[in-house]
């Protein structure tokens, strides 16, 4: 199994690491990419993916619809189709209003002629949940006893050990010498 790297940075490189995941700060959020064993890039619920979605759906849309309207949640997706004479897009943050829709966005299209919503296309959560239990290699110990040991960080008997860890030019070091041959951190400073 490859280690996984992770990069911070404020654009995506134009060559990137294979086995690696790259977090792009974006205005105040920030997208995340994960590369394959040869380095190319997938995105991970990002803007891009969004943005994506939103023109091929409306590259098959036949109405006269020019703009995208972005609300709150079904409520208000309703409250602004009972003021619309023209087909529209709407995109609902929070979909779950609708029945069809577990978790997520969903984008709508409206067409004022039949007086219709129509759902195009849902967008899950991005949230990922790890099970303690599906981490391969991981460590032994419990979720409990590692938060025993976190509470205890300034008492515990390996302190003096962890002391001797240090960051110095983006490599891990340990009592000054660089530990092992590929443990480095990667960031531009964001």
């Amino acid at each position: 199994m490859a280690d996984v790297k992770f990069f911070k940075v404020t654009s995506l490189p134009g060559s990137l690491e294979p086995d690696a995941l790259y977090f792009v700060a974006n205005g105040t959020y920030a997208e995340s990419y994960v590369t394959d064993g040869t380095g190319t890039a997938k995105s991970l619920g990002n803007s891009a993916v969004i943005n994506a979605l939103i023109a091929e759906a409306l590259a098959g849309w036949s109405g006269d619809a020019s703009a995208l309207d972005i609300v709150a949640d079904i409520a208000a997706r309703d409250a602004l189709v009972a003021t619309l004479d023209v087909n529209a897009m709407i995109l609902v943050i929070d979909a779950t209003g609708d029945p069809t829709v577990g978790e997520g966005s969903a984008l709508y299209a409206y067409a004022a002629a039949t007086d219709t919503v129509y759902k195009l296309a849902e967008y899950e959560s991005m949230d990922v949940v790890v099970q303690w239990s599906a981490i391969q290699g991981g460590p032994s110990s419990t979720p409990a006893q590692i938060d025993n040991a976190v509470s205890l960080a300034h008492s515990h008997a390996n302190k003096a050990v962890l002391d001797e860890l240090s960051d110095t030019g983006n490599e891990l070091h340990y009592r000054g010498a660089r530990v092992g041959g590929g443990a480095e951190w990667n960031t531009t400073n964001w």
